[in-house]
């Protein structure tokens, strides 16, 4: 597959953490499970696809598709910059 085409479903915490769900659209049971388990920890994020493959140094672009967790104000700029530090720091 091609690096640039890669489609993956994340979560995205509010802190930049972020989990993996697959490659696939998630359903909407999946969706409410991490929705639960995020809210179970006081926790709030995204559900999100990412575009570009996560461990290649190319860049990555991520669409932000649903809030999901703890209710929250939390900033996706915010959220996305810290991201994108801990794919650096992984990939670098």
């Amino acid at each position: 597959m091609n690096a640039r085409t890669e489609t993956r479903w994340i979560v995205l915490g509010a802190d930049g953490r972020h989990v993996s769900l697959g490659r696939t659209e998630p359903s909407e049971a999946e969706i409410a499970t991490a929705s639960h388990a995020l809210a179970a920890q006081g926790l709030s994020g995204w559900l999100a696809r990412m575009q570009g493959e996560y461990y290649s140094r190319r860049k990555v672009t991520l669409e932000r598709i649903q809030r999901i967790g703890a209710e929250h104000e939390a900033d996706w700029k915010a959220a996305l910059s810290a991201f994108h530090a801990a794919r650096h720091r992984a990939t670098h």
